[in-house]
């Protein structure tokens, strides 16, 4: 992954992105506050609590995996699948 400036990450957060630090906490934008999703926690911080808390993190932006399942390749295996049933 490659890491963001901070600058960087508010604006991703406005354009309705995702933003990481490490790899257990999360950030995302809801109206005009920035909800922090931990395992153990999840939290609303205005910008200004959150620039002084994370201004110095390592950030990342969220790309999520396309490793998952192709849904155009499973409907057709369960076409040919239902087809070659009878």
């Amino acid at each position: 992954m490659k890491s963001i400036t901070f600058k960087e990450a508010i604006t991703y957060l406005k354009d309705g992105e995702i933003v990481l630090a490490g790899n257990r906490t999360s950030f995302y934008l809801d109206g005009d506050m920035i909800t922090v999703h931990t395992p153990n926690s999840r939290y609303k911080l205005s910008l200004n609590e959150f620039r002084d808390l994370f201004v110095r993190e390592q950030l990342y932006l969220y790309i999520p995996n396309s490793d998952g399942i192709d849904s155009e390749k499973d409907d057709a295996y369960y076409a040919w699948k239902r087809k070659n049933a009878n």
